[in-house]
């Protein structure tokens, strides 16, 4: 018995003519229908008669009608091909409506600036999207692990990544609890910080310390101070911090309530740093699902 694997691919390529013909009963009619001449129309079932060794239609001057065989092919790829042209549509359609799968790997510190502020309005907004959020310090190359964006800091980028920023402005500040500054006192200068217990955020992909940065004049500065604690989780930072165990510096965005409350003081105002934006990053502006960029526009603040 002989099998074959794959179709012919000019009878694959000419069953759209066939099935235009067969459904509008002319050659004309279905050369508008294809968007192409009433002789190429004629030329590619022609062809296809030929590559098959029957005729599938009876041609007159007046009419064009199915044969007997024409209508068994007919009756046979009718019904998968209307499949297909659903498919297509819906793919289509996909385009435009927001809806499907939608991965993101975000630092926990982006999750807690960016998202979860503004994460309940978005799932209402968009029932049709299957959010997936996934939190990692670490650096996650999405298109490895099969994600759609990212949102990082944008100095942690990759050259090769379109970015766009997202979330408000945040300003990072060092802050102590009220206990500690009465036990220590207060630094004047970002240089005093030498003598003070320092809590420092180790990266978890990198594994190294990440620099205090300050601004003075026009300067930017970035210290490295020893430190007194090491934590590679900022809410275990901000727990150390009001627990008077050390001093540290903070993204603002994350301490409003613990500032408002006076758990924690802010210090050194002179010297910080300009604010910074995360920045939310994908592989291609080319194609992309209506379902990222309604996330992009929801969350971009």
């Amino acid at each position: 018995m002989k099998y074959s694997f794959m179709v012919d691919a000019l009878v694959l390529s000419a069953l759209p003519t066939f099935r235009a013909v067969a459904a509008t009963g002319g050659f004309t009619a279905a050369s508008g229908r294809l968007g192409v001449s009433p002789s190429a129309v004629s030329q590619t079932i022609r062809h296809l008669e030929n590559r098959l060794g029957v005729r599938l239609f009876e041609r007159t001057s007046r009419s064009v009608g199915l044969t007997e065989a024409g209508r068994q092919l007919l009756d046979q790829i009718d019904g998968p091909m209307a499949q297909l042209d659903t498919a297509v549509d819906e793919i289509g359609q996909s385009r435009e409506q927001p809806s499907g799968p939608l991965r993101i790997t975000t630092s926990r510190l982006a999750a807690e600036i960016c998202i979860l502020p503004h994460l309940a309005g978005f799932i209402r907004r968009y029932p049709d999207i299957k959010l997936e959020i996934s939190t990692n310090d670490r650096l996650t190359d999405i298109v490895r692990a099969g994600f759609d964006a990212g949102i990082r800091l944008h100095d942690a980028l990759e050259l090769d990544m379109i970015s766009a920023p997202i979330g408000p402005e945040t300003r990072r500040s060092i802050l102590g609890s009220p206990a500690y500054f009465d036990r220590r006192g207060v630094p004047e200068r970002p240089e005093d910080l030498s003598a003070h217990d320092v809590i420092r955020y180790r990266f978890p992909g990198s594994e190294r310390l990440e620099p205090l940065r300050f601004s003075d004049g026009d300067q930017i500065l970035d210290l490295d101070p020893p430190p007194q604690m090491i934590l590679d989780d900022n809410a275990h930072i901000s727990l150390a911090t009001r627990e008077g165990l050390g001093i540290a510096q903070r993204f603002l965005a994350t301490e409003q309530a613990h500032l408002a409350s006076g758990a924690l003081v802010r210090v050194l105002e002179a010297f910080e740093p300009p604010p910074v934006r995360f920045h939310v990053y994908y592989p291609s502006r080319e194609h992309q699902p209506a379902r990222l960029r309604a996330f992009i526009d929801w969350f971009r603040g």
